[in-house]
């Protein structure tokens, strides 16, 4: 077998970094917008769901004595 000369070996890792760090910004770039779009949907649900229960909570307690 013949070994490779060094200037391709240091071509191969450059390219290697090169495609590793578009597949780590492409996973990356998912991940945070699932996170942006589960918070953005999520605040308002939390806020509507805190404010019927602020606004019917003491009614139905009252009902239940």
């Amino acid at each position: 077998m013949r070994q490779q000369s060094m200037i391709m070996n240091i071509l191969m890792v450059i390219g290697l970094f090169f495609a590793g760090s578009i597949i780590l910004s492409i996973v990356l770039g998912l991940v945070g917008s699932l996170l942006w779009f589960a918070i953005k949907i999520m605040i308002p649900v939390a806020i509507a769901v805190w404010l019927v229960r602020m606004i019917s909570g003491p009614s139905n307690r009252r009902r239940y004595y």
